[in-house]
């Protein structure tokens, strides 16, 4: 993915399907000049981490 299309995403009413390293995960805010993006996984709200934006697969 790339982080225009995160921002997308992000920026979107719709439940897009969202995956990091083949776990759901929501994206609450893009860094568009380091590539990165905060989410956390869909089953621990908790759980936060910036990751890069190219690790992220839309389903």
């Amino acid at each position: 993915m790339n982080s225009q299309r995160a921002q997308e995403i992000v920026e979107s009413m719709k439940d897009v399907q969202v995956l990091f390293n083949g776990t759901p995960v929501m994206i609450q805010h893009v860094d568009h000049d380091n590539d990165t993006a905060r989410v956390y996984e869909k089953s621990q709200p908790e759980h936060e981490m910036t990751v890069p934006v190219q690790q992220l697969m839309e389903q």
